[in-house]
């Protein structure tokens, strides 16, 4: 760490760093472990050279979700090019994987029930955002199919076509569907707090109950975006679902339609990310609706 920056840094901790360890995980960023002569830890989060430098949107979003819900997020301690860091929430992994997933899915229901603070219902988020290292276009609309067709389904699946992650006539079998979304998602369900990148590694477990929630792709949108990701790829027991159900009611069509044309978002961002097998399941969702 450059001199200048480690001395600012110091002064914003109160505290001199005297350890350092690497963390696993960081799929864009080296991830390491702060302990500081104060016997704190903090975690200090690096991009690497060939990723975007994505520490300044991930300060705004774990300071939204702190402000406008009650997701247990890390504390921004500190950021700035190519630096953030942030309070370290200790947790021991899974114990109890029902009596976590109940916690997670009462956690995860009053995200849901954190609204834009707006007098008209929006869908997006005031400014961009990232998905990993990827864009993430939020300019607001009043139309949550509008927004879902245009901001997520087809520019993921652009993107991931114009990198050649994708062939060009499963994009046109993406567009055929895009044009008939309108008979399967709402105009306007309620704009929820999203956090958008919802999976098990995203998800500190302490025991039987969860500890923290890091690295969002935040907006506001239907709440069902959410649960379709973990769905995917959360790795929960379907007690989750039962549990959320208890407080947020799920409709049926999200089961019967909607889980899977949700999964699609995701599917096309490990598509743009990674191709190979994720090409697959974007066919095999698209089938069924064909």
């Amino acid at each position: 760490m450059a001199g200048s920056i480690s001395q600012k840094l110091e002064a914003a901790l109160g505290a001199r760093i005297i350890q350092s360890r690497p963390l696993r995980g960081g799929d864009i960023a080296d991830v390491s472990l702060l302990t500081l002569d104060d016997d704190r830890q903090v975690v200090a989060k690096r991009p690497r050279m060939d990723q975007p430098d994505t520490t300044a949107t991930e300060k705004m979003m774990l300071q939204h979700l702190g402000s406008q819900s009650s997701l247990p997020v890390p504390d921004v301690l500190f950021q700035t090019k190519g630096l953030l860091v942030i309070s370290y929430i200790p947790h021991r992994g899974i114990e109890d994987a029902n009596a976590a997933a109940r916690d997670i899915a009462r956690h995860v229901a009053a995200l849901h029930n954190s609204t834009a603070e707006s007098k008209e219902p929006f869908y997006g988020f005031e400014k961009d955002t990232f998905i990993g290292p990827l864009p993430q276009h939020n300019k607001p609309n009043d139309n949550w199919c509008a927004f879902f067709t245009e901001h997520r389904l087809l520019a993921m699946a652009g993107s991931a076509t114009r990198t050649g992650k994708m062939p060009l006539a499963l994009m046109q079998r993406v567009e055929a569907l895009a044009a008939r979304l309108t008979d399967f998602l709402p105009p306007q369900p309620t704009p929820s707090l999203l956090h958008g990148d919802l999976w098990s590694g995203n998800m500190l477990i302490d025991g039987d109950k969860v500890a923290g929630f890091i690295d969002p792709a935040i907006s506001y949108g239907h709440a069902e975006m959410d649960l379709a990701f973990m769905d995917l790829m959360g790795g929960l027991p379907a007690v989750f679902f039962d549990s959320y159900n208890v407080v947020n009611a799920i409709d049926t069509e999200f089961f019967k339609t909607r889980k899977g044309l949700y999964q699609l978002w995701p599917l096309l961002v490990h598509v743009r990310l990674f191709g190979g097998g994720y090409v697959q399941q974007v066919e095999a969702i698209l089938s069924q609706f064909e």
